[in-house]
């Protein structure tokens, strides 16, 4: 019980600091910022990734000290690495590897060692701490300054919504089989880019906590810095191609772009980017990636109307709430503009000249609140993404046209009306209005409530605790259903039934 007041009070400090130098841009004593970053390493779980995020901000220095903690040693020793790997795999470790490095790299709910296998093949063998699931269980209900993405944000703004969001995303990060899966999706998409490289899954030595996958190879990002220009343009057209991609082609938002996560090498065909993390991957619903992508080509073809109902009813569709936006959607059509404004133009994009920041406080002025509490929770992940590309792309300074890698999109090249009537002709599923859920008792209908279909994808963060404990208990994987939906396009149909004594709980799609 100590031990767990202890960790509960030691978080709730370092998250008040760490958001102080996080969002209101205090920087400190080098010694007290020293402090904090190594008791934001101690910790693990959520407080080191709160060092994780704040390492994006240090792509440009000469001195980065928030990166230590995305390449900091292990904290385990050797015997109890090898011990818990023994465990988790269920055999000893001279039958899986022929060596294990014993010195890994600490990553915010794991540590990753390089190991060699029997077939002499280079892995990196990822081993999830003991007992993380219930220190970031605590971490979470604790730092709840996370739950606002822009600090400090309360009036108006649905937290447990935004609590909710993250605590899944977290929840979804500890299971190590997801991650393996979306190791595999990716590496499908990515088999024919020759210029970025993600690790295949060891299937054999894999399970809910330990994942093994070969070794890839190349730098942290640091390095990049002393290339020439041509191979930073290289890197940085690449990075722009992927997120566009996976956003809205793969509709997947690969949301934790701190550098630990990448690495980079050069080769006689060009730069190669490495991805390596993958724990942290949003799907995102086909209805949400079309309308994102449509309103980002309406900017660069200058066809966004200046009829800010009009703007609004494009941001409605996004899964903003239409009561907060009202009051600003004259601004909409400029700010819209603003936010996307790279892909306006043919030649190279000076991201000084853009001046993102400034200019968004200029077109909202006192709407700020307003719009930044408007997003679904959902959208943190995308704007993390949005805003990890954006850093890249100035560390790098190497300015690069963004318009002919949107162009080169397949959905660029498609109406939406041709969408549709592909989809006809393919004889594609019938698309569902809405996710239906209903809890009756003793026969009679005690609740019954409607959403949008695309809520589906968010199945998880809609289903109470307590009720997601009992479909845990009946094996029903309720993440499961909701990937399942929306690769469906939220075709029609029953996703789960719990019937318990006198009481049923049903939620389908129709």
């Amino acid at each position: 019980m100590t031990r767990l007041a202890t960790r509960l009070g030691r978080s709730a400090k370092l998250g008040r600091a760490a958001a102080s130098l996080a969002w209101a841009g205090v920087r400190g004593r080098a010694a007290d910022r020293q402090s904090l970053i190594d008791q934001l390493g101690s910790l693990h779980g959520l407080p080191q990734k709160i060092g994780q995020i704040l390492s994006l901000g240090e792509l440009e220095s000469d001195e980065p000290r928030y990166t230590a903690l995305t390449e900091r040693g292990s904290p385990l020793p050797a015997r109890v690495v090898r011990r818990e790997l023994a465990r988790r795999l269920g055999r000893p470790l001279d039958e899986c590897f022929r060596s294990l490095d014993p010195d890994g790299r600490a990553a915010s709910l794991g540590q990753v060692h390089r190991a060699v296998l029997h077939d002499g093949r280079a892995v990196a063998v990822k081993l999830q701490y003991p007992g993380m699931a219930d220190a970031l269980g605590l971490d979470v209900r604790t730092l709840q300054w996370l739950t606002t993405p822009f600090g400090g944000m309360r009036r108006g703004f649905d937290l447990d919504a935004w609590r909710r969001e993250i605590a899944g995303m977290l929840r979804d990060e500890l299971d190590y089989r997801r991650e393996a899966e979306m190791l595999r999706t990716f590496g499908r998409h990515l088999r024919e880019w020759p210029d970025v490289t993600v690790a295949e899954v060891i299937e054999g030595l894999s399970g809910d906590a330990v994942l093994t996958m070969t070794w890839v190879e190349g730098e942290p990002f640091q390095a990049t810095r002393e290339w020439p220009a041509d191979d930073r343009r290289a890197v940085a057209e690449t990075l722009l191609r992927l997120f566009l991609w996976s956003c809205l082609e793969w509709r997947l938002v690969h949301a934790d772009p701190h550098p630990g996560n990448y690495r980079f090498r050069r080769t006689p065909d060009g730069p190669v980017v490495g991805v390596l993390d993958f724990g942290c991957v949003k799907p995102l619903a086909p209805s949400f990636a079309a309308a994102l992508g449509s309103l980002i080509r309406e900017v660069a073809d200058e066809a966004l109307p200046d009829d800010g109902d009009a703007v609004l009813a494009r941001f409605v569709a996004l899964g903003f709430n239409e009561d907060l936006l009202a009051p600003l959607r004259d601004r909409l059509p400029e700010l819209t503009r603003v936010l996307f404004d790279p892909f306006r133009s043919r030649g190279s994009v000076d991201l000084e000249r853009w001046g993102l920041t400034r200019r968004l406080a200029e077109v909202l002025g006192e709407h700020r609140a307003n719009f930044r509490t408007a997003g679904p929770p959902a959208m943190i992940f995308l704007i993390r993404a949005y805003q990890g590309l954006i850093r890249y792309l100035q560390a790098l300074d190497a300015p690069i046209p963004w318009r002919p890698v949107l162009d080169g999109l397949p959905s660029a090249r498609r109406t939406d009306a041709g969408s549709r009537n592909d989809a006809m002709e393919r004889g594609g599923p019938m698309r569902s209005r809405s996710l239906r859920l209903n809890v009756s008792e003793h026969g009679q209908t005690k609740v019954a409530l409607t959403f949008k279909a695309e809520a589906a994808g968010w199945l998880p963060e809609l289903i109470p605790e307590e009720l997601g404990l009992r479909l845990a208990q009946r094996s029903i994987d309720v993440a499961a259903l909701a990937r399942d939906a929306v690769a469906r396009e939220f075709a029609p149909g029953e996703l789960f039934n719990l019937q318990d004594a006198d009481k049923s709980v049903r939620v389908w799609l129709e």
